[in-house]
């Protein structure tokens, strides 16, 4: 069943922009009122999942990884209605001092809410399916389905939403985003960049030069090969070899299309679901799709930022480095979800979801 919102598109759909209806009356009737306990932003996990159940669930063990998963539950069951009451959810979400990179944009809170405003104005969102949400140790990542309503052309258009986001523990006030990543790097991005300073634009700019000139070391560590740049502990043999596999994707993939399409026969089920941005492939399309992108535009993925796993699910964001048609390179990151089983012995991927911009 499908449930309707007026939200945002670059990041956050769901959770951010997603905002409970809060009384004033509370607030004056209760100097001691502290929104983050308000039992309105506070319904239990179990209540919550039965309202909206997660198509691909995993396993939520710690106390950090429980509340992680409570608050981000809690945001679904919220909508927005217009940006004072996203704001009001928002200081449920967010500390003072939260960082929101929005579609490639490293924004502070207050740059992020002006960018909101503008979109509240402009977009509806409908709000679709929740698919997973993959929780590992302060850190998740989530998809789900939206579709974007111009307001004034009335125009729809059916958008997956992914996002990593970094949690951080406020006590009595309970998980609040320390940075997140809703959206990758596209179309969007320069617009964006008008909500920033001039300062933060010559750091995004650096920060493009720092991935265009990754020179990947000659070693047979992967590890090491692949640095990642947010580490998280990844308990369990199972896990673990889910990761290695990961990390040989990205390997493959660098050494080219002959190399890549012999991977993919054993990375991947005969049945493969391969969802890249708007398409679904098979496994002869999915390699096609591939040397598409090594050959026009000589794409290297290079820095890896997360790489997480829980249960049968692991999800990887990463950045790449592409030619571009005046001769020189950009950047753009991706956010890959990737489900893996056991077939004839031996673990397979057979559902995936990629999301780029290239």
């Amino acid at each position: 069943m499908k449930r309707t919102a007026k939200a945002i598109m670059l990041a956050l759909c769901v959770v951010s922009a997603a905002s409970c209806k809060n009384s004033s009356s509370n607030q004056s009737a209760n100097k001691e009122y502290v929104i983050e306990t308000d039992p309105a932003y506070n319904i239990s996990t179990d209540t919550l999942l039965e309202k909206f159940p997660i198509t691909f669930p995993t396993s939520a063990d710690t106390h950090e990884e429980k509340g992680i998963q409570n608050r981000m539950l809690n945001g679904f069951n919220c909508w927005n209605e217009g940006f004072d009451a996203w704001k009001n959810w928002g200081d449920v979400l967010y500390s003072p001092e939260s960082i929101y990179n929005v579609n490639g944009v490293r924004m502070t809170l207050e740059e992020y809410q002006q960018a909101m405003n503008v979109t509240l104005k402009a977009n509806d969102i409908l709000m679709g399916d929740f698919d997973n949400m993959i929780i590992c140790g302060n850190w998740t990542a989530i998809r789900y389905q939206t579709t974007n309503r111009n307001r004034q052309t009335g125009v729809e258009t059916p958008v997956p939403v992914t996002e990593f986001v970094r949690f951080k523990d406020f006590g009595e006030k309970g998980m609040k985003v320390d940075e997140g990543w809703g959206g990758t790097k596209g179309s969007s991005y320069a617009g964006l960049l008008n909500f920033i300073t001039d300062e933060e634009k010559e750091a995004q700019r650096k920060m493009a030069e720092e991935i265009i000139a990754t020179v990947l070391p000659e070693t047979s560590d992967l590890n090491e090969k692949y640095p990642v740049l947010y580490p998280v502990e990844i308990k369990g043999e199972k896990e673990n070899k889910m990761k290695d596999m990961i990390l040989q994707d990205l390997d493959n993939w660098n050494n080219g299309p002959e190399a890549y399409a012999k991977w993919a026969d054993s990375f991947f089920s005969d049945d493969i679901e391969y969802g890249y941005n708007d398409f679904t492939f098979n496994k002869e399309e999915l390699k096609a799709n591939a040397r598409h992108y090594m050959q026009e535009k000589a794409l290297k993925r290079v820095k890896i930022y997360n790489i997480l796993v829980s249960d049968d699910w692991a999800a990887i964001h990463s950045w790449h480095v592409v030619n571009t048609p005046d001769g020189g390179k950009d950047v753009f990151d991706s956010m890959g979800f990737y489900h893996f089983v056991e077939r004839e012995g031996k673990l397979v991927v057979d559902k995936c979801w990629i999301k780029e911009y290239a």
